[in-house]
């Protein structure tokens, strides 16, 4: 079921008052959020900040968070940089073999909201660039929860380690193709 059914319902904060636009309902989530740290300087939200951040984070569709995205993340060139990949082509295809493409921005970044791609996960993921292929070695079945996360910061996170095979990238440092 790829669709997702939000449930609106009314914060209420201390004193029975109801809390304003930008705050959130899970302290939880409102903690990891503010963890990101503020924006960066000259770089207003909206389709090209906080690249490499886990957009699903806020862009999750619920009550007061930003528009909801099914698909979000970041490409970078290389393994070893956070030189954004711009206009890379990131091919998504869902288990009914229902198939998208979106384009990174100039920030490397790339989103679809469910109007334009809902998907029925697990997902398979490939970027293509020039005549480069790299194909995602494994599937993106979700985040352990009821939902799926198709938010590749959720994953791919830096430092590659033992929890995470680094930020999404096109090359490694010898210009070979990176595992994803």
């Amino acid at each position: 079921m790829g669709r997702r059914f939000i449930v609106a319902h009314l914060c209420i904060g201390l004193g029975g008052t109801l809390l304003g636009a930008g705050a959130g309902c899970d302290p939880v989530v409102d903690d990891a959020v503010a963890a990101l740290g503020p924006e960066k300087p000259g770089v207003p939200p909206g389709p090209t900040h906080r690249p490499g951040q886990p957009c699903l984070l806020c862009h999750d569709g619920s009550l007061f968070h930003p528009h909801q995205f099914t698909v979000a993340g970041t490409v970078f060139q290389r393994t070893d940089t956070v030189d954004p990949a711009v206009g890379v082509q990131v091919d998504l295809t869902d288990i009914r073999g229902a198939v998208t493409t979106v384009t990174a921005n100039m920030a490397g970044n790339f989103y679809l909201t469910p109007a334009q791609y809902d998907p029925t996960f697990p997902l398979q993921v490939s970027l293509r660039s020039g005549s480069t292929l790299v194909a995602m070695e494994t599937l993106i079945e979700g985040n352990g929860t009821v939902e799926p996360n198709g938010g590749c910061a959720s994953c791919h996170a830096d430092p590659a380690g033992p929890s995470s095979p680094g930020h999404v990238a096109v090359a490694l440092p010898d210009g070979g193709a990176p595992p994803l």
